[in-house]
Formats: structure tokens, C-alpha cells, sequence
């Protein structure tokens, strides 16, 4: 069997180039490990669904490094409307203290219709379940994976498990689950102790 590839924090570049290649790579997230892949990579997401034994018709998780960017995907709404959110989205960011906080914060938002998402990416739903990571690693990928295919640079974010396990905690855990059919990245997580909240940006409900 051959060894698994891992990537350590001074190969950002080289993490974003195996993202764009079509990659799936495991991940500390702000709590437990994440699998992800570029979002606009549909081979890479069905490849994802297929490790993990995952229902396709779920819509996933997606980060993003900063609240600007997720700015179009509300053009559908009132432009007076689009301006509140991005304000209530833009202050909970801010407002967000990494030293305090014990889960991170995940907003589903609409979608607008001149936005072309994957249908696999968002379930056919016309909603995305999108979260600006506190991360400093994973924003840092992000950011470098905004190109003119990925515009929001946009980076799934699903458990690393198979449906149904437990989502693994440490790479060792990950290598477990998926030995060489992924890469990893070799850094920390943020030792929250929970998996991301759920809110509706619009209504304010908590869903998970």
C-alpha cells in the first residue's frame, strides 16, 4: 500500500494546487477533522460522497475566509435586505472570540439563481450551509483557492468518517478511516469541543 501524502503549514500553495487537481484532503477543523475538496470540483465531491458512504442528496458544509465573499450569493434579496444580513453576518464575525467560544458558527443562506453552485454541493436545495473560518490555516487556503472557477473560495467542509462513525479527531484517527485515498494536513485544530452550530442566516433559528 502506498503511503498517504501529508502536507505540512509551509505547503499552502502546494494544498491549494492538489485542491484545484481534483483532491480530497482530511483536515483539523475548528473542532473535529474535516475532508474537503475545492467546491466547484464536482468529481472531487462525488469522490467524497463515495469515501464516506454519504447519501447525495445532502447538501454540504462549505468555509470561506472572509463575509465580502459570500456577498453574491444574496443578490436575489432586496437590496436593503442584502445589506442587514451581510451586516448581522459581518458582526457575529467579528464578534466571534476564538479563546472563548467551544463550537463555531455555520449560516445556511439563500442562494441567488445567477449564482451557479453544483447541484451536488448544495443538495438541489436552493439554500448553502456557509461558514467564515476562524481557522488561520484553513482561511489561509481559502483565500489562495478564490480563482475565477472558485470566486468565493470555497472549501468543503464534511466529517472525516464514514456515515455513521465517529468523525475523527486526530490524522491518525483520519488515516484510519481513509489511509491513502486522501491527502492530509499535518496542523491543529482550534480544540473546540463541539461541531459547528447550524443557524438559518435569515430567520435566526438554530438548527443544529
Amino acid at each position: 500500500m502506498c503511503e498517504p501524502k501529508i502536507f505540512n503549514i509551509d505547503q499552502i500553495p502546494d494544498v491549494v494546487n492538489f485542491l484545484r487537481l481534483g483532491g480530497v484532503l482530511a483536515y483539523p477543523s475548528e473542532s473535529v477533522w474535516g475532508l474537503g475538496c475545492d467546491a466547484f470540483n464536482v468529481s472531487a465531491i462525488e469522490r467524497i460522497f463515495e469515501l464516506k458512504s454519504r447519501p447525495e442528496h445532502k447538501g454540504l458544509i462549505v468555509l470561506t475566509d472572509s463575509t465580502a465573499k459570500v456577498a453574491p450569493l444574496l443578490q436575489d434579496l432586496p437590496q436593503e435586505l442584502q445589506r442587514d444580513v451581510l451586516q448581522k453576518l459581518q458582526k457575529a464575525n467579528d464578534e466571534f472570540d476564538v479563546h472563548t467560544a467551544d463550537q463555531a458558527q455555520t449560516y445556511l443562506m439563500p442562494v441567488s439563481k445567477l449564482v451557479k453552485l453544483p447541484d451536488i454541493l448544495t443538495g438541489g436545495f436552493d439554500t448553502l450551509a456557509v461558514r467564515v473560518t476562524h481557522h488561520p490555516i484553513l482561511a489561509q487556503i481559502c483565500n489562495q483557492l478564490t480563482s475565477a472557477e472558485n470566486p468565493f473560495g470555497f472549501l468543503v467542509s464534511t466529517s472525516c468518517n464514514i456515515s455513521g462513525a465517529p468523525s475523527a479527531t486526530t490524522i491518525n484517527e483520519a488515516m484510519v478511516y481513509f489511509g491513502s485515498q486522501v491527502a492530509y494536513l499535518n496542523t491543529d485544530g482550534l480544540g473546540f469541543t463541539k461541531p459547528s452550530q447550524i443557524i438559518d442566516l435569515m430567520t435566526g433559528d438554530v438548527l443544529r
